[in-house]
């Protein structure tokens, strides 16, 4: 079966002054919607919630397409250039974003795919009341992301929902529809909602329902909430905006109470956007405080909330194994280049019960403790050489290659040898997701043909040739015992290497995403 790439162009590669090579084309056979949402739970304290949903949806034959933007909103630039310390980072953002225009292979507001084989329809587009109101909304902050693209035009940064021609109009699937499992997708250091694209939409292509969640701990390097008014009601919907930035940690304050702290608070996070989907797949009342005109009933009986698998990259890793550990209702869950710095030593005394899959980088960014305590977790091989917890490595990769950055960033900063890797991107981003694959397949689907004998989850004739399973980094080099989290969190646990983030305040701090 064509894959959804292959019915349709990838008019997403087009825009901006300065482009990237662009991110690769989905790989499944449905073609990808996306949508964001922020959502309050009534009497939670502690905020709104704000995901990216990305999600099967009907097949765009033929332009014009409207792609979500990879940079929902100026303030991420801004944020990104503070986190690593560029000098000018305001005066800076707005010319970033005049240059580059990225967008995603996910078409903004999309219905949900009605059917368990692509719909043949070209996509529905925004009506012209819609593209009004997002000329309306442009010069302000309220509504970030719908800044899509057509085969004619860049419609200007400011709605969030799209008019789906009718998303209000969806009808409910037919009851032998199979529901879409569900994943949810924790952000590293310095990253958002939308830094991990390439690698959501290729699950959705497949048939995940998939929320990225904007972490609000501070370690985004830029979070959006919106918040009422003051005095006026909830009922009113009247919203203004607010900007959580990035925390630089001072030099005298001790890493590990922080990251512990942001980590716990992650994982809440992650539980959250589960329960979130569980209100939409059960038909509660959600108010979008984004605005627009989705309508979120359309994901009422669509998903199969108990087949639920986490995943994340780096700071996101660990936030998978937190939520791994406080969560059983995540089958599984994957860490893409995990930095366990943040993890408390009591959740490796206990352990995790759920299959848990490590996919690391080269020994660029992992340094030999990390790796060790990733050890106190893995399980010994069963009769048919099957771990349900064990460490893969990705030959030639850098801490980039499991992110968007190498795709969308302009093609003369790539070139710069901070972000270059051995290995091909288009291929470390194949066999990544490959990977992710067989192993929600075996654990998460429970698919009996991925059971055993899967050469690349399990080694033997057929892996790829990219794949190293364990680790490639010199062990020897850790100190006699495996590091506690005080010593992780000193100056000396982590050796410096090349690829490490000059801007890092310390080696045992988490190397940038971006």
């Amino acid at each position: 079966m064509a894959t959804a790439a292959q019915r349709a162009p990838e008019g997403w590669k087009r825009g901006g002054l300065l482009k990237g090579v662009g991110l690769p084309a989905p790989s499944g056979r449905y073609a990808v919607g996306c949508v964001d949402l922020m959502h309050q739970f009534p009497g939670d304290e502690k905020g709104s919630l704000l995901v990216r949903l990305y999600y099967p949806t009907a097949t765009p034959d033929q332009p014009p397409c409207q792609y979500a933007s990879w940079r929902p909103h100026e303030r991420y630039t801004r944020g990104s250039l503070d986190f690593y310390k560029i000098p000018g980072a305001g005066l800076l953002a707005p010319i970033t974003n005049a240059l580059t225009s990225p967008k995603i292979p996910a078409v903004y507001g999309a219905p949900l795919s009605s059917s368990e084989v692509p719909v043949p329809d070209p996509m529905p587009q925004a009506s012209a009341d819609t593209a009004q109101s997002e000329q309306d909304h442009s010069e302000g902050v309220g509504n970030e992301t719908g800044d899509a693209e057509t085969n004619t035009e860049t419609t200007p940064a400011g709605s969030e929902g799209v008019d789906n021609q009718s998303a209000s109009q969806v009808t409910p699937a037919p009851p032998s529809i199979s529901p879409f499992p569900v994943i949810i997708s924790s952000h590293g250091l310095g990253a958002y909602r939308a830094v991990y694209s390439g690698i959501c939409c290729d699950l959705a292509s497949h048939g995940y329902v998939v929320a990225a969640v904007e972490h609000r701990d501070r370690s985004a390097s830029a979070s959006h909430r919106r918040v009422l008014r003051p005095g006026t009601s909830e009922e009113e919907g009247q919203y203004q905006d607010e900007w959580l930035e990035y925390y630089h940690r001072p030099e005298t304050e001790p890493e590990f109470p922080l990251r512990n702290r942001q980590v716990i608070q992650r994982a809440d996070d992650a539980r959250k956007s589960l329960d979130l989907l569980q209100l939409l797949n059960d038909g509660g009342e959600v108010r979008n405080m984004m605005e627009g005109n989705f309508d979120f009933k359309q994901f009422q009986g669509r998903m199969d909330v108990t087949t639920a698998a986490v995943m994340g990259h780096s700071f996101g890793g660990a936030t998978t194994v937190q939520a791994l550990s406080e969560d059983t209702r995540f089958r599984c869950g994957i860490a893409l280049d995990c930095w366990m710095v943040p993890l408390h030593r009591d959740l490796y005394t206990a352990g995790i019960q759920q299959p848990l899959l490590f996919i690391n980088s080269s020994n660029v960014f992992q340094w030999a403790e990390n790796i060790l305590n990733m050890m106190k977790l893995v399980k010994p091989a069963d009769d048919d050489g099957v771990s349900s917890c064990r460490i893969l490595t990705l030959r030639g990769a850098n801490h980039f290659n499991q992110t968007d950055v190498l795709f969308v960033l302009p093609k003369f900063i790539v070139r710069n040898e901070k972000f270059r890797s051995v290995i091909d991107p288009e291929v470390a981003h194949a066999v990544n997701l490959e990977i992710c694959h067989a192993f929600l397949k075996r654990y998460l689907l429970l698919d009996p043909t991925y059971a055993k004998d899967v050469p690349n989850l399990d080694g033997g004739e057929g892996h790829s040739e990219h794949i190293l399973f364990g680790t490639d980094v010199d062990l020897s080099k850790a100190t006699e015992q495996p590091a506690t989290d005080e010593q992780l969190s000193t100056d000396e646990e982590q050796p410096a290497t090349e690829a490490v983030n000059e801007q890092q305040e310390q080696p045992g701090a988490e190397k940038s995403n971006l």
